[in-house]
């Protein structure tokens, strides 16, 4: 402890060295040094930190005099009495010597040699200049204790600013409100909504700046922390003082800041599920707070006896013994009524469809009112560094649910080397869902974290349909993985002497219909893991094999049938693979699932309803696997087969697929699973083709599409297509659909030469479309533009509406452009609504 407050000591008198106002004059600076001399603290005049520490007896001298201007949690003397405060003093003398000191001065000074060589880099920081939270953060690396690895105390400040954003946002003046983190860690959510707070402030009091008793206040009654580990305690306490200082200027440092006392007072060391804690005890301190926020900690057995006693007492329920979950629940309680909380938990929280996480979504989703649920799991590498879980954000009001939709936004990578500190929320990445699906249906969060509405239908649509899954529960199927060899402890006879496909990740290269057993070797080791199961007829003939992870060269699933003679019977394989074994007379049924997992159609199932492969690993659960929809057995299904592309064509027809929900599947695979698996030259991200026949006029046919199947097949829906005459093209692409054209002509294209129309689009582009010039971290929308507006052809006034989009073709699937129509046709039955209502609404209104 006296490690970590003595180094916290040293980057706040460095940040008083490098700290100037105004004027370029440093809070510690040549002037104060020599007076400070004069005053008989300093023996001698001094130019820098590392020169007051080689002297001993000097830099406790500063301590105290720092101690007894800035008072705080940086120094010890907080005794009640006199006699205490001393004795605090030599106790801390007593264990820091000389050498430490010396040792610290050769660090400042850049002397130092690291381990490696490498010299020390702190003469090389201004500590005037780097954010708040990288000086908190240097002070967070010496006093890590290895809890980051939780996601407790390591959240990245561009996901604290979008969180706050929602609930804390700056365009208000309400200034007064009391502020929980009850995971607080290095208190990142406290110093930002410490900014916010004083932000505020500064609206609600024009033109006047708060003072050091406003800052105070605000430290000390409107913000409260709690952390099981004392050393974060410390971290927030530090980098809530630098909160403070920033708000002043450094000329004033000597006569006006007087730190409050935070730790054990305003942050406290301690179990947030610990009942005789003042402040944070679920029925004494019930509905205190304005705003509760922050990063809970996760992970399997992470409960402690306190959450787990609070869990039975309050009847609330986790999954694998995570104590995320229960920190919302509790968090709920300690929130006035009305009043908003927003929290970091993990993303399982939606996806797992075990018994206790489906009974926590119903408890939550129904009773309390959910307002946004912010699904980070495809961002997982990139924004939390050594963190097993995804993550979800998610922000609720004090209140019971009032039934109306939840907004559920679902990021997705942009670039693999931009991930760590960008984040683009495009149009089909946000979703409207209403809380009953959220409490009861699991395939609402993976269906819509990657597809639209159209999608989760269909998705519906296809789970009730047959099944692996069912037919092992009907005792038609025996399905097991691979044998595991683990620990080599039981010894079972039975397996030697057999065909094995084990350590292979791939079929045999000559794998299609059929893994021909003849070719694979003999297993000659009888030894699996001590758990192993000992019923092997999962392997008997006739035998279907499953690959469970895709594979990246085909961009699909893969199984194959087993092609043995009896004498020698199934093939066994590892874990990388399942077996499913049936009688005989139900081999079509084998046939059928071979269809299914060999076709496009499994990659688009499983990855709209796999929580494991829609976030971050290309192996779904085998009861993931399983409940792939199988088509009704077709007698010689498999018949005439050459090519994947046969498999595809074979498996729309027998599922009797409409264009459209084929297009979704092909859509999906073609553009959003590869980009999710690709890189920047992946299909979803290269820009759109121009021509006759471009992207965009397939758009314009699957959203006219739309129309007059919604509006009715006699109304003509007819389509422009602008694009340039010559380069440089546009970053964005223009299309005009019309809503009742008079003439025959339905999609054409249309020449955009230099001029007006292309200076406006640029100019829309720079203004609200692309990404902010300049701003390199943080989290953005990437908007579109839609305007509704009438174009006269053939003297007739025609409703028109215009697209304005990036020049990316995932912004011009055939699916999109579904989803697209389905919005406009959204607004335009809205619209006709308003105009049949008898009072209050105008043109004015129709139109905005």
């Amino acid at each position: 402890d006296t490690t970590h407050d003595l180094l916290a000591r040293l980057i706040f008198v460095q940040f008083l060295f490098d700290r100037t106002d105004s004027a370029g004059k440093p809070a510690l600076g040549p002037p104060e040094l020599g007076r400070l001399r004069e005053q008989g603290v300093l023996s001698q005049q001094y130019t820098d930190l590392a020169g007051i520490l080689h002297h001993y007896e000097d830099t406790y001298q500063l301590f105290r005099r720092l101690n007894e201007t800035f008072n705080g949690d940086l120094f010890p003397g907080k005794g009640a009495s006199a006699q205490e405060r001393e004795m605090e003093w030599q106790a801390e003398r007593s264990k820091v010597k000389p050498l430490h000191l010396k040792t610290l001065a050769q660090f400042v000074s850049g002397q130092m040699e690291m381990r490696r060589g490498q010299l020390s880099l702190w003469r090389e920081y201004s500590f005037d200049t780097i954010p708040l939270e990288f000086i908190s953060s240097i002070y967070e690396e010496f006093v890590s204790t290895g809890g980051h690895g939780t996601g407790a105390h390591y959240t990245p400040a561009h996901i604290v600013d979008f969180m706050l954003d929602r609930v804390l946002p700056w365009d208000s003046d309400e200034w007064d409100l009391k502020v929980l983190d009850p995971a607080c860690g290095s208190g990142i959510f406290l110093v930002k909504a410490y900014q916010r707070l004083v932000h505020r402030w500064k609206r609600a009091h024009p033109n006047e700046e708060p003072k050091a008793p406003i800052l105070k206040q605000l430290l000390t009654y409107n913000l409260f922390g709690v952390d099981k580990d004392p050393h974060a305690v410390r971290v927030a306490s530090f980098s809530l003082y630098l909160a403070m200082c920033d708000e002043i200027d450094p000329r004033h440092y000597w006569t006006q800041v007087r730190f409050p006392r935070l730790r054990e007072q305003r942050l406290i060391a301690a179990d947030f599920f610990s009942e005789d804690q003042p402040d944070f005890r679920t029925d004494r301190d019930a509905e205190r707070y304005d705003l509760v926020v922050g990063n809970a900690p996760w992970g399997r057995n992470t409960e402690t006896p306190a959450a787990q006693k609070w869990r039975a007492e309050h009847r609330w329920t986790t999954t694998y013994g995570s104590i995320g979950p229960l920190f919302l629940a509790k968090s709920v309680r300690l929130t006035k009524p009305g009043r908003r909380l927003a929290m970091l938990q993990p993303s399982g929280l939606l996806f797992h469809d075990v018994g206790p996480a489906r009974a926590l979504r119903a408890k939550l989703f129904s009773q309390y009112k959910v307002e946004e649920v912010v699904n980070l799991s495809a961002l997982r590498f990139g924004l939390f560094k050594g963190v097993v879980s995804p993550a979800c954000i998610v922000s609720m009001r004090a209140m019971d649910s009032d039934g109306e939709p939840l907004l559920y936004v679902s990021p997705k990578p942009v670039l693999a080397n931009e991930n760590d500190y960008r984040v683009v929320i495009e149009p089909h990445d946000v979703h409207f869902i209403r809380p009953d699906e959220a409490a009861r249906d699991s395939h609402v969060w993976t269906a819509l974290m990657w597809g639209g509405r159209r999608d989760l239908e269909l998705i519906r649509r296809l789970s009730r349909l047959g099944n692996l899954r069912r037919l092992r529960h009907q005792n038609q199927a025996k399905v097991r993985e691979g044998i595991i060899r683990g620990d080599r402890k039981k010894r079972q006879e039975s397996i030697v002497g057999r065909r094995t496909l084990e350590n292979e990740d791939q079929f045999p290269a000559d794998t299609f219909v059929e893994l021909h057993a003849v070719a694979l070797p003999i297993n000659t080791d009888p030894y699996t893991d001590g758990r192993a199961s000992t019923d092997f007829s999962a392997f008997d003939l006739p035998q279907l094999i499953i690959k469970q992870s895709w594979t990246t060269e085909r961009a699909r699933f893969q199984a194959a049938l087993t092609e043995s003679s009896a004498a020698m019977g199934g093939v066994i394989c590892d874990q990388r693979y399942v077996s499913v074994s049936m009688p005989p007379q139900l081999r079509a049924h084998l046939e059928s699932a071979w269809l299914s997992y060999n076709s496009i159609l499994a990659v688009y199932y499983i990855f709209l309803t796999s929580y494991r492969l829609a976030t971050y690993r290309p192996e779904p659960l085998v009861a993931e696997l399983l409940s792939l929809p199988l088509a009704e057995p077709q007698a010689g299904g498999l018949a005439d087969l050459k090519s994947f592309e046969d498999v595809d064509e074979r498996v729309r027809k027998l599922f009797s697929f409409k264009p459209a929900e084929w297009a979704l599947i092909q859509d999906l695979v073609q553009y959003t699973f590869a980009d999710f698996k690709g890189d920047a030259a992946s299909p979803g991200r290269r820009p759109t083709q121009r021509g006759t026949e471009g992207d965009l006029v397939a758009y314009a046919r699957s959203f006219a599409a739309v129309m007059q199947a919604g509006f009715g097949g006699d109304k003509r829906v007819c389509a422009t297509v602008f694009q340039e005459e010559s380069e440089p093209c546009l970053p964005v692409r223009l299309i005009a659909i019309h809503l009742g054209w008079p003439d025959a002509g339905r999609f054409h294209v249309k020449s955009l030469p230099q001029g007006e129309l292309r200076s406006r689009l640029e100019g829309l582009n720079e203004k609200f479309l692309a990404t902010p010039a300049g701003r390199e971290g943080g989290i953005f929308y990437q908007r579109v533009a839609r305007v509704y507006d009438t174009v006269r052809h053939q003297g007739v006034i025609v409703p028109t509406v215009y697209l304005i989009k990036p020049d990316r073709l995932r912004y011009w699937t055939r699916s999109v452009a579904m989803r697209d129509a389905d919005e406009v046709a959204a607004d335009l039955m809205s619209w006709h609504e308003a105009a049949d209502a008898p009072t209050g609404v105008t043109a004015e209104h129709r139109i905005a």
